[in-house]
């Protein structure tokens, strides 16, 4: 018999006994469970130490802080269990032994027995134990027994959040969830998943990303609903679909009436298709050479593959998209490839998709036509909402991709603020950021530069930090004090429009509190050396991002009203700002003006596709792939002028009364504040602003550097002759001129 054979009918029984049982019986039960070292009220420690908080999952205790066993009292009640970033060194047994019933003892990895202790002090402690319930009894003599707590059937698990732990090993009990839809273990330190995996046949998401898996995980390849997959960040190396594994008859068992059609194929023992509805593959940060994309010619195709990501991996030469079943015959609906950081790859040859984007920044693309690949359908090569033309055009100028400039990893990710659900079926929103360190700890503190993504406010992510950002810790400044060293941060943020601008500026507030009361503390409760200087600190980013470092780093004297600056005041302790190619006037005529189509994005968007993102109703999200559906958002805006609009139509006024105002684009324009500081003589902090002369997806610059020069304080602008917006997300570009001033800035 299959090893998993039984558990179904253990839940079971187990279940029947409990509904069936007397108090007496159940606390003897408990008893049992005690006896092998599994507490009545599910706890749990890993390499973090013990779990604290509330203790059971049946009463009515307030849950005041993340622990293992208050998040599996909310998913008995909700059907999601969120045990992510609490340092466990495995799932805890009580998922499964609460969650599914199976008797610890039975379990595939038992919990440890706790031995009995024959010291004095558990001798004491013994006592003192059996003191408490001889004083229980006493009460329940006089006032009557408690009411017994009634055993609730937890509801069908649906959503498991298990990232940013140190999970080396999943339990084949995890494929007995079978309703489960979306898995994240993104973080761990997972080899393998077990043959049970094959079971979860209802999965549409699942997140393996920075783990240790060194192949594909064959468990995923019959699943018949999967959707969207993560493999990022391993160390794949291989790709075989040859031995997929099959499902078990429990597993089908479980799903019978709600994949007919698959089952019925099943029973006729006809092939099942490989990954049948996938639409999103991110196979970025891995080993796969050319010959590895080979496995992904399968037979009939990925038909409903969307994005494929196979960023920074050893790609070289020519790419022969047909060869490795990426041509039009296989993946028609293709709509990105993202093949960027393969420094050895020429050029993609092949029919694609018609109207399919090729991201290759950072590849060597000397032999590629002039703005695009070698692709014959004229696929555009883009990087986020912009083009790659200053990468093509600097390539053919005979720049060549250095691969001798590292493209670093985050060293940590940390959660700095956390939203309750917005929806009934949505989940908390934990929004997060990266952190790279120095490879070596420093005797003095790091001053800190902080990144922000661009996208409109609207799209982009965390992941988007340019290669000379990733690169910076690594680089030694030379001081009067010798060679010193600065950490960078790239944060996620709420985007628009399901969430309002100053609702945004909130999570940047979020961000530099936590930055400077919270922030040394993880590191050390994270064993790490390293100490930020909270008092040193840059604001940069790009396009969008870069509205943020202004905004954020140009604090508005106490003498302007809230009405004047919007509602937002800035950080009055930001040591320098360094803005790329940002937005900055939000008045500015070319947000008002339609452009279709938009003259970089070769295609125009039609309303369908943008519908999604633009539902006020939907949940508010913290990020969005680079080249994911959302990624058409910013063009579609510029489309149709919705610009800044979009900002603002959730945004409430701000107070009451006669003092209540809505918050107004002009307001929140960064040559706003800029006239604003200059009218009251108020002294801003030096600022480094650099931006090319091909860029067209943002304003004009002209009006913005004047604003600059009548003020106080230090600028430096950097105009990049022919580059366009984005031109620093190629790899191999270092930004020289803006390292040297930032380290005079931070170390002066």
């Amino acid at each position: 018999m299959h090893p998993r054979s039984s558990i179904r009918e253990q839940i079971a029984a187990k279940r029947a006994e409990v509904r069936n049982s007397t108090p007496d019986k159940r606390a003897a039960a408990e008893t049992s469970r005690a006896a092998l070292g599994v507490s009545p009220s599910p706890r749990y420690q890993g390499r973090g130490g013990p779990a604290a908080g509330v203790v059971g999952i049946g009463g009515d205790e307030v849950v005041e802080d993340k622990t293992v066993e208050s998040q599996i009292r909310k998913a008995v009640r909700s059907g999601k269990l969120d045990i992510s970033s609490l340092k466990l060194d495995r799932i805890p047994p009580e998922v499964y032994t609460t969650l599914l019933g199976v008797p610890p003892e039975e379990l595939s990895r038992p919990p440890p027995r706790v031995a009995p202790r024959t010291d004095m002090q558990g001798t004491n402690r013994t006592f003192s134990a059996t003191l408490r319930i001889a004083e229980e009894s006493t009460k329940e003599d006089v006032f009557g027994q408690k009411k017994a707590a009634a055993w609730v059937e937890p509801e069908e698990l649906t959503a498991f959040r298990a990232g940013e732990n140190e999970v080396d090993e999943i339990e084949m009990e995890l494929g007995g969830f079978g309703g489960l839809k979306t898995v994240d273990l993104h973080r761990n330190r997972i080899p393998r998943l077990p043959r049970s995996f094959a079971d979860l046949l209802r999965l549409t998401t699942l997140d393996l990303s920075n783990n240790a898996l060194a192949a594909f995980p064959p468990e995923l390849l019959l699943l018949p609903k999967l959707e969207v997959l993560d493999l990022s960040a391993n160390a794949i190396g291989t790709l075989d679909f040859s031995s997929p594994v099959e499902p078990s008859e429990e597993g089908m068992s479980y799903g019978a009436g709600f994949l007919t059609t698959s089952f019925s194929r099943w029973g006729r023992r006809e092939p099942l298709p490989l990954l049948p509805v996938l639409r999103s593959l991110n196979l970025g940060y891995n080993k796969l050479t050319n010959a590895a994309l080979e496995a992904l010619r399968i037979e009939g195709g990925l038909k409903t593959m969307r994005v494929l990501n196979l960023e920074h991996n050893a790609l070289e030469g020519e790419l022969d998209a047909e060869s490795i079943g990426l041509g039009q015959e296989r993946m028609p609906e293709l709509a990105v490839l993202n093949l960027s950081g393969n420094v050895y790859l020429r050029e993609v040859v092949g029919e694609l998709a018609h109207g399919a984007k090729v991201e290759m920044a950072g590849c060597n693309v000397r032999d590629a036509p002039r703005g695009q690949t070698a692709a014959s359908n004229g696929a555009s090569a883009t990087s986020n909402h912009a083009n790659t033309k200053a990468a093509t055009a600097a390539a053919a100028a005979g720049a060549v991709a250095r691969p001798d400039l590292p493209v670093p990893k985050p060293d940590i990710t940390l959660v700095y603020r956390t939203y309750p659900a917005a929806t009934f079926d949505s989940e908390p929103l934990d929004v997060d950021f990266d952190l790279y360190l120095p490879p070596n700890p420093t005797a003095k503190p790091l001053p800190l530069i902080i990144w922000f993504h661009g996208g409109g406010l609207l799209q982009g992510n965390k992941e988007n930090l340019p290669p000379h950002f990733r690169r910076l810790p690594s680089h030694g400044f030379s001081t009067p004090d010798g060679e010193r060293h600065v950490a960078v941060i790239s944060p996620n943020y709420r985007l628009a429009p399901q969430v309002p601008i100053l609702d945004i500026l909130a999570d940047m507030s979020a961000l530099l509190d936590f930055v400077r009361t919270k922030l040394n503390d993880r590191l050390a409760k994270e064993g790490r050396e390293h100490i930020v200087d909270t008092e040193r600190i840059c604001l940069s980013g790009g396009s969008a991002g870069g509205y943020l470092a202004l905004i954020g780093g140009l604090a508005m004297p106490p003498k302007t009203t809230d009405e004047q600056v919007g509602g937002y005041r800035g950080d009055a302790g930001i040591k320098c700002i360094a803005p790329f190619y940002p937005i900055t006037d939000l008045t500015d005529a070319f947000w008002a003006t339609e452009t279709i189509p938009v003259p970089w994005a070769n295609r125009v968007i039609p309303h369908d596709e943008a519908r999604p993102h633009i539902d006020l109703k939907a949940p508010p999200i913290k990020t969005a792939v680079s080249g994911g559906p959302r990624s058409v958002l910013y063009t579609y805006m510029l489309q149709h002028g919705l610009f800044p609009g979009l900002l603002f139509l959730k945004q409430r006024s701000v107070g009451s009364g006669l003092d209540g105002f809505r918050p107004s684009p002009e307001a929140l324009s960064i040559t706003t504040r800029l006239q604003l500081l200059n009218k009251l003589g108020a002294q801003r902090p030096p600022v480094y602003l650099v931006y090319g002369t091909a860029d067209r997806a943002v304003q004009p610059f002209e009006k913005t550097v004047e604003c600059l020069r009548e003020g106080t304080g230090e600028l430096e602008v950097e105009v990049r002759e022919g580059a366009d917006h984005a031109f620093d997300e190629e790899a191999s570009e270092e930004c020289e001129a803006f390292r040297e001033w930032v380290g005079v800035k931070l170390f002066a």
